[in-house]
Formats: structure tokens, sequence, C-alpha cells
């Protein structure tokens, strides 16, 4: 556990170093400290960055053995006004993220896999059909794999459009649709958009991409006093990734899923930083390999995982 508490606050260390070096290079100041409620990210245009290092703890394998999880993920983006009509935005993405197992039994007692990179890159762009009506297109395309995995097997790609509508300054609602060709089929799912500040102080909405869980879920957030935030959400979180090409699952598809639900508390510290530090617990989880063509090689599921979480952003 020390060696644990160690490796996650030197993580943490870095990242508020890695965004302190990247402020003190721009040559903006920031236009606003971070609101209490949810910002509208398409009629505020600024540059954003957050480094995130999360823990999820040691959990048994239904069929032996266990499992545990370090990540770090890191995102950067830009918003830019193109018209009064037309926004944009751009994103870049990396995680990392380094797999424990432990005799995973469901697996022949070999981990079937390691260390696992994603590198993403997407965009968004915003017009407004009408003064309460915009439509949204978000194309995207990432490379995720382990170590050792050839590039070129772990392109995926795709995009989503919605259409949102706002009920007035404090609703915000819209539904859309998302394709993805994955690295063994091509998928597609609903999406539903929601911002809805239900008092001064209280607001239901989906969660900061920037954060633990991703953007696919709801999070309500109490404002308090000095800066200070108390949120809980849950979400639905899947990652899919090429493996290496050797070993018994040479060139297969490695996937980890999971619902992770979350109380956080955030603070504001000065004019650029913020800091939400969360602790929740996995449900649901879910370890699988596929061959190449996305056939059930094996599986196992995993006891509901405690985690731990330090996200350090900045906007300016």
């Amino acid at each position: 556990m020390p060696k644990l508490i160690t490796r996650f606050l030197s993580s943490a260390m870095f990242s508020v170093c890695l965004l302190a070096a990247c402020m003190a290079f721009s040559t903006k100041s920031a236009a606003e400290d971070y609101p209490a409620e949810i910002v509208d990210v398409v009629e505020t245009p600024y540059s954003y960055l957050s480094a995130t290092p999360v823990y999820q703890f040691d959990s048994d394998l239904d069929d032996g053995g266990s499992v545990s999880v370090f990540r770090l993920l890191f995102n950067a983006s830009r918003k830019i006004t193109l018209s009064e009509t037309l926004k944009a935005r751009f994103n870049l993405g990396y995680a990392y993220a380094d797999y424990n197992f432990s005799d995973p039994q469901a697996f022949a007692g070999v981990k079937p896999w390691d260390k696992v990179h994603n590198l993403s890159f997407g965009g968004s762009f915003a017009y407004d059909l009408a003064p309460d009506w915009s439509i949204l297109v978000a194309p995207k395309v990432e490379v995720s794999r382990e170590d050792g995995a050839k590039w070129g097997n772990a392109f995926q790609y795709g995009g989503a459009v919605s259409v949102t509508r706002e009920f007035g300054p404090s609703l915000t609602l819209g539904i859309g649709a998302a394709v993805f060709s994955k690295l063994e089929q091509v998928k597609a799912f609903p999406l539903l958009i929601l911002s809805w500040q239900i008092t001064d102080r209280l607001t239901l909405a989906n969660p900061s991409p920037a954060g633990p869980a991703g953007p696919a879920g709801l999070e309500l957030s109490y404002r308090l006093d000095d800066g200070w935030n108390m949120k809980a959400g849950v979400a639905f979180r899947s990652e899919s990734f090429r493996l290496k090409n050797s070993g018994p699952y040479a060139d297969g598809i490695g996937k980890f899923k999971s619902i992770p639900a979350w109380g956080c508390l955030s603070r504001i510290v000065g004019e650029h930083f913020k800091l939400d530090l969360y602790g929740g617990v996995m449900f649901g989880g879910e370890v699988r390999v596929d061959d190449s063509e996305g056939d059930r090689l094996a599986s196992d599921d995993y006891d509901p995982a405690p985690f731990m979480a330090l996200t350090i952003s900045s906007r300016f």
C-alpha cells in the first residue's frame, strides 16, 4: 500500500508540473474563474488542459486470480468561434494503463495483456439552427494498443451527431447517435445530452470528459461556498485495444468494461486551476479477450473494485 500511495502522489505531482509548464508557455490569461454551474462549452471559447491519475484497487476475478489497474489520463482542448452560428472544438487525449493480473485462471494463469496506450484526436462542430436549437457533429480517431502491438492494426474511428434544445437558461436537452468502427466491428449507440441547473447550487449534467469515467453518464453537482463543489455520479466505461503480436493472444483484442459510481470533492485554486478528488467503486466489471475477428476466446468478471482519482485541470 505505501508503494501504491507513493506512485499515485508522484503521478499527481507530475501532472501539476506538466500543467504549470504548459501555462508558462501560454500568452493568454484566464477569461474567467471556473463557474459553479455547468459551462456552455460551445459559447465560451477557451483552452483546457487536464491530467488524471487513477488507481483501481485489486479485485478478485470470478474464476480465480485478481486484477488491478493504474491509469494516467491527459486531455487538451481548444474552443474556437468561427462565426456567430458556428463554433468548433478540437481535442487531443492520451491514456496510459498498467494492468496488474495475478494468476487469472480464466486465461490459463497467463496475463492477457500488460501496458496499454491510447492516443485520440477529435473535434466537434456546433451550428445554431435557431435561437434555441443546435446541431453538433463530432468526428474522432484513435489508436489503442498494448506495448508490442502493430500500430496499423490499432486504429478506431467514427463520430457522433446530436441535436440539442435550450428550454430556458437553466435546462438544455439533446439526443443523438454515435457510430464507431471498432477493432472488430462497427458499433452504434444512442446519446443523451443533459445540462439542468435545478437550483442556484444544484446541477445535473453529463460528467466531464476529463474525469476518471468519461462523459457517458450523469453527475449531480452541488456548489458549496468559497470555491468548493460536491459531486456524485455514475457512468459506463468500455475499452478495447489491440494486443501485442506475440504470445497466446497474438494480434487479439483486449476488452475491459465497468460501471463506475463515484463521489467527488472539487476546489478552485487561484485563477487557473481546479482540483477534483474522486473516490468510488467500479461495478459490473468484465475482462475479455477476442481473436482478431472479434470472436470471444476467454473472459471473466471481476468483483466490485474501489478506485481513487485526482483530476488537475486548468483553463486559460
